[in-house]
């Protein structure tokens, strides 16, 4: 059995939304809340990395902050890995509306994979651990997709588009489409 652990990203900027996207409410709901219970059905333990959080284990960036997603990943898996995790499932805070199945999909996995176009949700062993400090180390690409694509990870095709809340109208979509 895989021990696996839920992380969601959350220590963005948000400069194209304004305010701190995470916080902000949908159906009742902060979008990282929704994005920790979207993990819970694959994984008891999960994290938030990027910021403090009062109920999730809280986990810094590594090395450092302001490497985008690459740096929360690094820092998920260095986590994961000093506490015998095997593999590490992210998924961003602004994404809460994903096609049924994609994280059971992505959670029977036992490679480094990510759905294509999203590659900021996907498995990570975390044996990745070192690999990525050191891709981070040498001021390579710091787009997901990009480290993705250096080691090799698999690309899962053929699932839905996944909206993402970029900015404060991305919310009032999805808003909109609850309402419905």
């Amino acid at each position: 059995m895989t021990r696996l652990l839920g992380v969601v990203l959350a220590g963005g900027q948000a400069r194209r939304f304004g305010r701190d996207k995470a916080l902000a409410m949908l159906d009742g709901l902060a979008l990282l809340d929704h994005a920790a219970q979207a993990l819970r059905p694959v994984s008891e333990d999960i994290a938030v990395v990027g910021r403090d959080h009062p109920i999730y284990v809280s986990i810094a960036d590594w090395p450092a902050a302001g490497l985008g997603p690459l740096g929360g990943l690094c820092g998920a898996l260095r986590h994961a890995r000093d506490r015998h995790f095997d593999a590490v499932l992210t998924l961003p805070c602004d994404t809460p509306s994903l096609p049924a199945g994609l994280l059971a999909d992505l959670a029977g996995r036992r490679v480094a994979s990510f759905v294509a176009g999203t590659p900021v949700i996907g498995l990570w062993p975390s044996a990745l651990a070192d690999r990525l400090s050191d891709y981070l180390g040498g001021g390579g690409d710091l787009a997901v997709s990009a480290w993705a694509k250096a080691i090799g990870a698999e690309a899962l095709e053929g699932w839905p588009a996944i909206p993402n809340v970029n900015r404060p109208d991305d919310l009032a979509v999805l808003r909109g489409m609850a309402d419905r």
